[in-house]
């Protein structure tokens, strides 16, 4: 295959890519999977910024960028960084020590690239929608950012489960790509749910997406799904009983979110979802599918979200996938600093 030059690119969303820059990515990264130990990143340094708490990813790219020779240096903001303002124009006399602007500049000069991973504060959708961390990154900083989970858009582990369903499946063509909302005691972001439902139209799937009414995702993100069907000629459907989206269903994908329209508002929220426990994955279900194969992006609440014997059933892809970040985190940070 022959790559395009990807250097010096942000990666933010998979939206920003074509479906053939993702495939060059994805082949990439089976190639990293052969041959795990490079020296292709020698003397390049990857910064990573975590406003939130991180197992996989955190693990993962640390690994990653020392399998490839590089180095890597894990801040924890707020922790062992002062927080940061993210507002312009406003006057910094409560808890913030430090502009963003001043810190994405000085990252720049000390690193080849700067991974954030910031979370949404499940308050206020339209202001959460603006990304505004992540995007003051990418505006104030001068070397390429890597979104490790914004407020919007999780493309790492998108890009994860796509190179898993490949492998499994053998293509994305012709599959059906079930995205179940499942019950979770708290509100989670929509990061994950967005960009899976992103990249497997990207990619040309047969998407799915099944949720309680009143959990509906962004507007925007559905309508970017419809169209990115309509490009590569498959379906996009939304409906509203388990049962209904597990019917012959080549991969079930299990993710919990907080819905945008109750963002601030936890008590009404509580209200329904405690009658929502019921949508759960159990082998029943499973078994209304095309022998599919079960996945989610972890952490996961086990007899919460899914039942032990699916998660630690023969058609359970979970570790895969989680494996699969360490190689296609490798294949972006090669492809955008090499």
């Amino acid at each position: 295959m022959t790559y395009t030059n990807f250097k010096g690119r942000h990666f933010i969303n998979t939206q920003d890519w074509t479906r053939e820059e993702l495939e060059q990515l994805l082949e990439l990264a089976i190639d990293m999977k052969r041959q795990p130990f490079r020296k292709s990143l020698a003397n390049k340094s990857l910064i990573l910024l975590f406003f939130n708490p991180s197992l996989r990813t955190r693990t993962s790219f640390q690994l990653g960028m020392y399998q490839l020779g590089g180095t890597t240096v894990v801040l924890n903001m707020g922790l062992e960084v002062w927080n940061l303002e993210v507002e312009e124009g406003v006057v910094m006399d409560g808890k913030a020590a430090e502009h963003i602007k001043e810190a994405a500049r000085v990252f720049s000069r000390y690193g080849d690239m700067i991974g954030v991973r910031k979370f949404p504060d499940l308050v206020d959708w339209k202001k959460e929608k603006q990304d505004a961390v992540i995007q003051a990154f990418v505006k104030w900083g001068s070397v390429p950012i890597i979104n490790m989970e914004s407020h919007l858009y999780h493309p790492c582990q998108a890009m994860a489960d796509m190179l898993t369903i490949q492998e499994h499946l053998g293509g994305f063509k012709g599959r059906k790509f079930l995205l179940t909302w499942a019950y979770h005691p708290k509100p989670l972001p929509t990061s994950v749910p967005n960009s899976a439902l992103l990249a497997a139209s990207k990619m040309g799937m047969d998407v799915v997406l099944a949720h309680p009414k009143g959990y509906d995702l962004d507007e925007d993100i559905l309508k970017a799904v419809r169209e990115n069907a309509a490009l590569n000629q498959s379906s996009f459907q939304i409906v509203y009983t388990m049962e209904e989206g597990f019917q012959n269903a080549d991969i079930v994908y299990a993710k919990s979110w907080g819905a945008p329209a109750f963002y601030g508002n936890w008590d009404e929220e509580a209200k329904l979802r405690s009658e929502l426990k019921d949508w759960r994955v159990t082998q029943k279900r499973m078994q209304l599918t095309r022998n599919g194969k079960f996945m989610h992006c972890l952490p996961v609440r086990r007899n919460v979200v899914v039942d032990d014997e699916v998660i630690d059933g023969p058609n359970s892809i979970v570790y895969d996938e989680a494996e699969n970040r360490l190689h296609v985190q490798k294949a972006i940070l090669e492809a955008i600093l090499s």
